[in-house]
């Protein structure tokens, strides 16, 4: 479910890499074509394959050898050896297994190696069929996790995290997912090699801009937090937060409503269809415009976005300022009476209002800094873009557009 940089994409991909892997392993029995199938079926859903070179059963634990994830116009990804253990054959036809393990995964594109270590998936299902008719049609595992996560860049470390781990929780009636993820001890470096120092017109870039302020890299850790009601269709994304040493807490919360199974498959069948068509600006293209289609069907609820200070506002204060021959105590000043007048040209006085409430709040005491949307009843999506395209600021009003300060 649920925010671009070269190593913020590349990690990315690593994570989607994992992610796929988990999503297309289900338990096998011992009559292994029965289990390919299955397991064809399940990747075939967003329109990539899984191929493998044998299927060995030994009582309860059961080896796929040599497995390869392949999408059209992505690069190959090698997984090796995967060991189930525990497996059992289910009633109707699916399949459990106690856990899953990986072999460590490493695949490269361009200038770019992605490693992912010590992969493990417990408490697996795999559907007979997979539909979309129902939660328990759909493949499902208790928890997932990884240990060290590496992105080279001309064998230059840009990115690396000790683990992630995901833990899912289904509900006894098969309504609801609740889910948990945490990716610990990020690191990004401020230094990638290709990546210049200065932007066309002579300014540092945000790395080089991070470098003055003291950092030498930035580190920090990830969360995640949602649920999945799939009979109402409601997302409800708790937290999806990013906490940076010394810099801050970037956070962000919202809710839909009609999310529901039937979206999702139409959605794996945009993808599928995308992925199989060779002339990829077109491919985009298509899903963008069938992606905007399926979120009409969505009802917006709440969203909210913040930012909890730790350092970073009186670093970048101090910094701007001595560019100007300011102290950082003087800029906050400065930009008190800046930030009202800016605000003005929005032509929205409610929300001008609450900006320069807001600024000046914070420039005296950084704290948090927080803009949200809530509603009084859940917007239709339709409703909220034909409100933007007849008049931008009647959204403040409509959506309930609220800025705040130091509520955190």
């Amino acid at each position: 479910m649920p925010f671009p940089s070269l190593s913020s994409r590349l990690f990315s991909a690593s994570l989607l890499a994992a992610g796929f892997s988990f999503s297309a392993l289900p338990a096998l029995a011992l009559d292994g074509d029965d289990f390919a199938t299955k397991l064809a079926n399940v990747m075939g859903q967003g329109g990539g394959t899984m191929t493998f070179s044998a299927v060995e059963a030994d009582g309860d634990e059961v080896t796929v050898r040599s497995a390869l994830l392949s999408a059209p116009g992505q690069p190959d990804i090698t997984l090796g050896d995967i060991t189930f253990e525990g497996v059992e054959e289910l009633d109707d036809g699916g399949y459990t297994a106690d856990r899953a393990d990986f072999q460590d995964i490493e695949f490269e594109q361009d200038d770019a190696r992605v490693t992912v270590r010590d992969i493990e998936i417990t408490e697996l299902t795999v559907p007979a069929t997979s539909d979309f008719s129902s939660l328990d049609s759909l493949f499902f595992y208790s928890n997932f996790s990884t240990g060290p996560v590496e992105v080279k860049i001309q064998n230059t470390d840009v990115f690396s995290a000790d683990g992630m781990n995901m833990r899912v929780d289904r509900s006894d009636d098969l309504t609801s997912y609740n889910m948990l993820m945490s990716v610990s001890s990020i690191r990004i470096a401020l230094d990638i090699p290709g990546v210049p120092k200065f932007d066309p017109q002579g300014d540092p870039t945000p790395g080089e801009v991070m470098k003055s302020l003291g950092y030498e890299q930035i580190a920090g850790d990830l969360t995640f937090n949602a649920l999945w009601d799939a009979e109402t269709g409601t997302i409800d994304v708790r937290e999806y937060a990013l906490s940076l040493d010394e810099i801050g807490r970037f956070s962000m919360s919202f809710s839909l409503t009609g999310y529901t199974l039937e979206v999702i498959e139409a959605m794996a069948g945009v993808q599928k269809k995308a992925l199989a068509n060779p002339d990829e600006e077109a491919s985009q293209k298509a899903m963008g415009m069938a992606m905007l289609g399926l979120m009409q069907q969505l009802d917006f609820v709440s969203a909210s976005l913040s930012f909890e200070d730790d350092s970073l506002t009186e670093r970048l204060l101090d910094y701007y300022g001595s560019q100007q021959g300011l102290s950082g105590e003087q800029m906050g000043q400065g930009l008190k009476v800046m930030i009202p007048l800016t605000a003005g040209q929005l032509g929205i006085p409610a929300l001008q209002k609450q900006i320069a409430a807001a600024a000046n709040t914070y420039l005296d005491n950084p704290g948090s800094l927080t803009l949200s949307a809530e509603p009084a009843e859940p917007l239709p999506f339709p409703m909220i873009t034909g409100a933007g395209m007849g008049d931008p600021r009647s959204l403040v009003d409509l959506l309930n557009v609220e800025v705040e300060a130091n509520t955190r």
